[in-house]
């Protein structure tokens, strides 16, 4: 295990059609490189319209790096025709999230039973 996977855990799962990217620890500039790897395999694996969920809620911190993934993978499942549906509930992410305005261009859930419901 690499230093970078002790500090932040990333799985991906499907979910029916959907894919499911939860990620646990820090994402920063040291760890959002295995954050982004795992972002574009989940968008590679989804069929459109299907969304992909990325569930930040075992995430304890969420830098500038992180914000910066989740813009690029939304972008990407647009051009895919999929979609990208961020699972977030506490301050260590959601306040990041206000302060850019990205809570305002990012489809926002408070847990991943609601993105999965949410229809597309």
């Amino acid at each position: 295990m690499s230093e970078f996977e002790e500090v932040l855990r990333v799985r991906r799962e499907t979910s029916g059609t959907a894919v499911v990217v939860s990620a646990e620890g820090e994402v920063d500039q040291a760890t959002a490189g295995l954050f982004h790897r795992e972002l574009l395999r989940a968008l590679a694996e989804v069929g459109p319209p299907s969304p992909v969920v990325v569930d930040l809620s075992g995430v304890e911190f969420f830098g500038s790096a992180g914000l910066n993934e989740l813009v690029l993978a939304h972008v990407q499942a647009e051009l895919l025709g999929a979609q990208l549906r961020v699972v977030a509930q506490h301050r260590e992410v959601l306040r990041p999230l206000r302060i850019t305005g990205l809570d305002e261009q990012l489809h926002l859930s408070p847990t991943v039973d609601a993105a999965l419901g949410t229809p597309v």
